[in-house]
């Protein structure tokens, strides 16, 4: 069609074309590939600068650059690769998922790392090594003149378990002297336990390493002697009744042997030596219920139970199978 066209008006419509041409197609294109360079250029150079730089990531997913100093099997000290003059960090390797030095990997396979990774179930107790029955005697107890033994079993999930214990007491709760030991005077030195049973329900709320945490709720019953001081005494018998009167200078003690209620909390840990070996510490805190008599003094009205204050340390040593 251009060649009806004038000589010199085809020549600056051609011009237009192909200015046109160029502008729309061949410009953009050489914009992207220059942005592309661009792009790769920046990535190569990060990349570059990232390689100067040690590297950790944490646990929760945070990278760091850093100057590592020393790697041992609890903590990683480092410097702050710009500030190789300033202070020395030390964090826990429990915090570290990964680290990589720029001159390569290094493992820490006693701790869980392969290949600069982590294992998340590093630790855990397999299940063909995880023994969920226990027996055990509780060696604190022996030494405070008590023999106590227990049994559990933690359930197949491993998040809750059971426990059931028996206490046998070897001192006499008729004897004076046996107040004033310690387990007595933590209960004001209100009663001596001859012997008792209960139930520990126990809480796992970690998975199960060599080293466990657990909380339990518990309840116990037995029997127990009380030592009772009296400060009344009757002075003569009347038609209607006895008349009593308060002498604080001629206190008597009398003994009764009672059942009781404890309920308990209780807090420790499961350290398995091996598979089949463990042994367990706890603190136990908790209230006993005693079944309260009634006041000598008719004209004194006194609540049905009286309740006492009890606290506990075990050192549990045990067979697991």
């Amino acid at each position: 069609m251009l060649k009806f066209v004038p000589s010199n008006v085809r020549l600056i419509l051609q011009d237009k074309i192909l200015d046109t041409f160029v502008f729309q197609h061949i410009l953009p294109m050489k914009n992207i590939f220059t942005g592309l360079a661009f792009f790769l250029f920046f990535v190569f150079t990060h990349s570059c600068l990232q390689a100067q730089y040690d590297t950790i990531k944490y646990v929760n997913g945070t990278r760091q650059a850093v100057k590592i100093i020393e790697v041992t099997k609890k903590v990683i000290k480092f410097k702050n690769p710009k500030d190789t003059m300033g202070p020395t960090f030390v964090v826990n390797i429990k915090n570290i998922e990964q680290f990589i030095l720029k001159g390569g990997c290094v493992d820490l396979k006693t701790e869980g790392y392969l290949n600069c990774v982590k294992d998340p179930a590093f630790g855990i107790i397999k299940s063909e090594d995880f023994t969920k029955n226990i027996f055990s005697i509780d060696a604190f107890q022996l030494t405070n003149s008590h023999l106590q033994v227990s049994y559990e079993h933690i359930f197949k999930s491993r998040t809750f378990g059971i426990m059931g214990f028996y206490n046998q007491g070897f001192l006499s709760g008729k004897d004076s002297l046996t107040y004033n030991r310690l387990e007595c005077k933590i209960n004001g030195s209100a009663y001596y336990k001859n012997n008792y049973g209960g139930l520990d329900f126990k809480f796992y709320p970690y998975v199960h390493k060599k080293n466990t945490f657990w909380v339990a709720l518990g309840i116990e019953s037995g029997r127990a002697t009380n030592m009772n001081i009296d400060y009344h005494s009757k002075t003569a018998a009347y038609q209607y009744g006895a008349m009593y009167y308060t002498d604080l200078r001629n206190p008597f003690a009398y003994y009764e042997n009672k059942l009781y209620l404890g309920y308990h909390v209780n807090a420790g840990f499961l350290y398995r030596i091996n598979k089949h070996f463990i042994c367990q510490g706890s603190v136990s805190v908790g209230v006993s219920q005693f079944g309260k008599d009634p006041d000598p003094n008719p004209l004194v009205k006194s609540p049905n139970y009286a309740y006492y204050l009890k606290a506990n340390l075990g050192v549990l040593l045990g067979y697991a199978f």
